[in-house]
């Protein structure tokens, strides 16, 4: 059996997982053989937007209960 080096970590430990119906599986990370390492996640600009939001209403909120 021809094992080469997990894509994610570097690692040369794999084995076959029976529930993944004999798919190497790294046992270093536990990470699928064939899995890529994609850097950084991408960021959600919903929830940035929602704080935003968030932050005007606040802010608007003050202003009248000051006048």
């Amino acid at each position: 059996m021809l094992t080469d080096k997990c894509l994610f970590c570097g690692s040369s430990n794999l084995r076959a997982d029976r529930a993944f119906s004999g798919r190497l599986v790294c046992t270093s990370c536990g990470n699928p053989y064939g899995v890529r390492n994609v850097g950084r996640k991408k960021i959600n600009n919903f929830s940035f937007n929602k704080k935003f939001f968030f932050v005007f209403i606040l802010i608007f909120a003050f202003i009248l209960v000051i006048l």
